[in-house]
């Protein structure tokens, strides 16, 4: 097996592991040009797969990564599907669409990558705070609504959520999610560090029910690195607020801030194994089995569960199963795996 780190590339990924790519169907949320998400697909479509679905807000933003996809192989099924996470009822109007279409008829790679980032407060239309809802609770409705095409797609079909060290700002506030009333306690970075927690307690109960019901499906979620994106537009827009997030961010993990930089391939890399490398949560010999289910978070490629390199309250299992009944509860439906 080859060895995989910081600087392996999206394309070198894809090309170790072809039998996981070809004519497989990958869904992909948030793939605008420039983003971690249009990379990923970019990256697929040196592998040939049969469809690339690009599930976004605006077509022109996607176009680019379209084009890109075509310039490599202009085979490849690659669909725009719009879709607004930051409503719910966007997110069950697309799924219902995905289900009812027979050229679609599995997923086989779900790949929850859209995000946004410490922005100012904001309720979504159905009055939740904007990072939480739209990093979390839109892709845990999406993935419920469409699990039965992931079900469909065999054992080997995955679901990635891509989260981040930024998970280390805050644990799950499980009293007040919204920062009620008003933004009440409300930091941009403090939200941002809630909906990027979510995303790997999410992945960790999600992963254990799937091993529990024996479908052999997995989730996983992940730290891309630290990349220059139109992710950053908040930060950019402030120039003292990465400092600041920074010096918040190292206080309460004890981590390094000022992450080296990755490129956009390197970038998409890790969520690429985490999607296509079947053997991927193989555990050593020095891996207790009570610890294998907390195998689901990656860092550089590699799947990672020491302090070091991601927070305790993310690897929580009681946590894991009370996010997911509050989820049910605020997206008001049951999750069936």
């Amino acid at each position: 097996m080859a060895q995989y780190g910081f600087k392996t590339t999206g394309k070198t990924i894809v090309l170790d592991f072809p039998a996981q790519v070809k004519d497989r169907i990958f869904a992909i949320t948030g793939p605008s040009a420039g983003g971690i998400g249009a990379e990923t697909a970019i990256s697929l479509a040196h592998g040939a797969p049969s469809q690339i679905l690009l599930l976004g807000r605006t077509l022109s933003k996607i176009q680019p990564t379209i084009d890109a996809i075509h310039s490599i192989d202009s085979t490849i099924t690659t669909r725009f599907i719009p879709v607004d996470l930051s409503s719910l009822t966007s997110v069950r109007a697309t799924a219902k669409d995905i289900l009812e279409d027979e050229s679609i008829p599995r997923i086989d790679v779900l790949f929850n990558n859209a995000a946004i980032m410490a922005c100012p407060y904001s309720l979504t239309v159905d009055g939740f705070e904007s990072q939480f809802a739209t990093n979390h609770l839109s892709h845990f409705l999406l993935t419920s609504l469409l699990f039965p095409k992931i079900l469909a797609a065999g054992p080997a079909a995955r679901i990635v959520n891509v989260s981040s060290q930024g998970h280390g700002f805050s644990p799950i506030h499980f009293d007040n999610p919204n920062y009620a009333p008003a933004g009440d306690g409300y930091t941009p970075w403090g939200a941002y560090g809630q909906a990027k927690t979510a995303n790997i307690l999410f992945s960790l109960q999600l992963s254990k029910q799937l091993r529990a019901n024996g479908s052999g499906l997995r989730a996983y979620a992940l730290h891309p690195g630290s990349i220059a994106t139109n992710l950053q537009v908040h930060v950019k827009a402030d120039p003292g607020m990465i400092d600041k997030g920074l010096q918040i961010w190292e206080e309460k993990t004890g981590w390094e801030g000022k992450l080296p930089k990755k490129s956009l391939q390197e970038g998409c890399a890790t969520s690429l194994r985490a999607a296509l490398d079947l053997d991927l949560e193989r555990p050593g010999d020095e891996v207790e089995t009570a610890e294998v289910v907390k195998r689901v978070y990656l860092h550089d490629c590699q799947i990672v569960t020491s302090r070091d390199k991601v927070m305790p309250h993310a690897l929580d299992e009681a946590d894991a199963e009370r996010l997911w009944g509050l989820s049910e509860e605020m997206v008001g439906e049951k999750f069936v795996v």
